[in-house]
């Protein structure tokens, strides 16, 4: 199975892996990507997905890959007997680049979902795939969801976990990377934003996709804690939830 960390290291994606939100991007290219219409896409693609515990186990994060421009929305979604069913919606009024990037999806979970159990997750849509979030003992009692506006963040592979922040979807955190500074600590460079960076009065939810360089094989166990280090969050710690 190909690894989403692997993908990312291949295509070089991890500082780019944060521009998830709307079809903004935080840094301007060195040249225009070919524009793709996005009914030349329509269709379900069988590709990797991984997904990962967000907001206190009150919602999940599906990582897929594919245009940064031409992000998926959630459509119809259904659960029952320990499987979440979610449909994935490609936009069908904008072009889309012909970049392929690791894209984060927020997706909230109905009340009976419990985030200590398995919980096995079945994309369709624009694109097709499944996989399963292992229950997190952590998250035992909660479920109802963080304070709106405070981030989290769960593991979706050995190196990436997705990091839930609110606000601007056209501003997200620009992500400068993320490395183990101490045992079971992950530090996250948030850099600032291009001054000519137009960000919209919008408020929602922004899934970044992170990718950690040095981390070890063991960490005993423990739960590791991301600190993001850059504005606003001012060297915020937050648990990892779930398992790498």
């Amino acid at each position: 199975m190909l690894h989403p960390r692997h993908v990312i290291a291949t295509l070089a994606l991890a500082a780019s892996s944060a521009l998830i939100a709307g079809c903004a991007s935080g840094t301007t290219p060195n040249s225009t990507p070919d524009p793709l219409a996005s009914s030349d896409t329509a269709g379900s693609v069988e590709a990797e997905v991984e997904a990962a515990w967000l907001d206190d186990g009150s919602a999940i994060g599906i990582l897929t890959y594919g245009s940064s421009t031409c992000l998926p929305t959630v459509g119809d979604s259904g659960y029952a007997d320990g499987v979440l069913t979610v449909e994935l919606v490609d936009s069908d009024d904008v072009a889309c680049t012909r970049d392929f990037v690791p894209r984060g999806v927020y997706v909230p979970l109905p009340e009976e979902v419990d985030p200590t159990a398995d919980l096995d997750v079945v994309v369709t849509g624009s694109s097709s795939g499944q996989t399963e979030v292992a229950g997190d003992a952590d998250l035992e009692g909660k479920g109802g969801g963080l304070v709106e506006g405070a981030p989290s963040a769960g593991w979706a592979g050995d190196d990436v976990f997705l990091l839930l922040t609110w606000g601007s979807s056209t501003c997200p955190p620009l992500i400068g990377g993320a490395v183990a500074t101490a045992p079971n600590e992950v530090t996250v460079t948030i850099e600032p934003l291009p001054a000519e960076q137009p960000c919209t009065a919008d408020f929602g939810a922004r899934v970044s996709v992170v990718a950690v360089e040095g981390l070890g094989d063991d960490d005993g166990g423990e739960r590791i804690e991301a600190v993001l280090d850059g504005d606003p969050f001012d060297a915020l710690r937050i648990p990892i939830a779930g398992s790498r």
